[in-house]
């Protein structure tokens, strides 16, 4: 292990041949490693820096190799042309061009949405239990004509019909909500000219549109001290997507902050698990305003504290009603945040739930080992839960400070 003035680096061996190159730029810190981990920092940049802060003498002062010099300046490269690119005066805006794009795109939308409404009118007539053994290219060809039709929201709502097909039992009121979901959102895009602004911004969403960090960054910021309640990373085609969930101490309010990249491109470090920070949140326009963006932060994040039991809910029927709530605005709700105040594990008709102090569950869909990682640490105990609500299942992320010894702890906040 050595060092510079604005590095330290060193080998680690790892499972393969060559140790993995270890580098870290004290400037920020910014890391980088050889390691194919998708974590950033990875656990081998965490370990060099904590060595360093446990004992920075077994550092011995030496020359950067290339590998290290290369990497610093090349971050400062890029550094230096993004402040240029910042102040230099902004290109202007062919309005001409940039109509006639969204008026291309608009038409090829529309005609998308028709073809789709062909297709779903199709498959109701043929039958679901005659399309069952279908193969994926079934699915495949309708939703590769959407993201031709720049429509990707209405390809992946054809998929996840095909998927909800053969997802065992009870696939025929998960595909027929599916269908139905899909045939409200052709509905509104057909006459998406009449519907209320947010509405409307909804729908162009879930057909496909993507919003840019602008739309949100001019809405006035939320100021509350915001907890980081948990991350969800999953990958979709060539993208990893990132799922971080906030929550406000004072309004009480959740954030989701939408992050992707492609391969081993590094994400936001700021935003960690198990922290809070204040600062404002900015949401983007919809009819249920979750998705936002850090606009500003004051100070530093500290470690969370106990959760405010007002920013969740005692009750598995409170935490639904809000969610029935959102859902009566905005149809194509997929992920809901649910904290979870004072539940334990439990078995009903031998499927693992979370327990309220009621003694009313909500099933659980957990990653290999999270669940029982999750009995484990609560030691059979009330706990504290943060998780994701698709529809049917409760995901558990996060468990939160402030473990309950009994249900007899929690003042009751609902009437059963």
């Amino acid at each position: 292990m050595q060092r510079s003035e604005r590095a330290v680096w060193g080998l680690c061996q790892g499972s393969g041949k060559e140790p993995y190159q270890v580098r870290i730029d004290l400037g920020e810190p910014a890391f980088k490693c050889s390691c194919p981990s998708r974590k950033f920092p990875c656990k081998h940049g965490i370990g060099l820096l904590l060595l360093l802060a446990k004992n920075e003498k077994g550092f011995a002062s030496a020359d950067e190799p290339g590998w290290v010099s290369e990497w610093i300046e090349g971050r400062q490269e890029r550094a230096v042309k993004k402040v240029e690119k910042a102040a230099a005066p902004p290109k202007p805006v062919d309005a001409e061009a940039q109509a006639a794009r969204q008026a291309k795109r608009e038409t090829r939308v529309r005609d998308g949405a028709a073809q789709c409404r062909v297709w779903l009118t199709d498959l109701a007539r043929r039958g679901l239990a005659s399309v069952q053994s279908e193969g994926s290219a079934f699915w495949e060809e309708p939703a590769a004509r959407m993201v031709d039709a720049q429509a990707p929201g209405l390809a992946a709502a054809i998929r996840r019909i095909g998927q909800a097909m053969s997802s065992g039992d009870g696939w025929p009121a998960r595909t027929t909500d599916m269908m139905g979901r899909l045939s409200l959102l052709l509905s509104a895009a057909e006459r998406i000219d009449t519907l209320p602004q947010d509405l409307a911004q909804d729908v162009r969403v879930a057909l496909g549109w993507t919003q840019s960090k602008d739309e949100a960054m001019e809405q006035p910021g939320v100021a509350d001290r915001w907890m980081v309640l948990g991350q969800v990373v999953e990958d979709e085609d060539r993208l990893r997507v990132r799922r971080t969930w906030l929550a406000g101490r004072q309004t009480k309010r959740h954030a989701l902050v939408l992050e992707f990249a492609v391969g081993q491109q590094p994400m936001d470090a700021t935003l960690q698990p198990g922290t809070e920070f204040d600062g404002e949140v900015a949401f983007y326009p919809s009819c249920v305003p979750l998705r936002g963006l850090v606009k500003s932060r004051q100070g530093v994040a500290e470690a969370l504290r106990a959760v405010d039991r007002d920013v969740g809910d005692d009750a598995c029927e409170c935490a639904l009603r809000r969610y029935a709530e959102a859902l009566a605005k905005l149809p194509w709700i997929t992920r809901w945040p649910m904290v979870l105040i004072g539940v334990k594990p439990g078995l009903e008709s031998e499927r693992f739930g979370v327990v309220d102090k009621y003694g009313r569950s909500l099933p659980v869909k957990s990653r290999e080992g999270d669940l029982w990682r999750w009995v484990s640490a609560s030691g059979g105990r009330a706990v504290d839960l943060f998780g994701e609500w698709d529809g049917e299942h409760f995901l558990p992320v996060a468990m939160l400070p402030g473990v309950c010894e009994s249900f007899e702890d929690l003042a009751p906040r609902w009437s059963a």
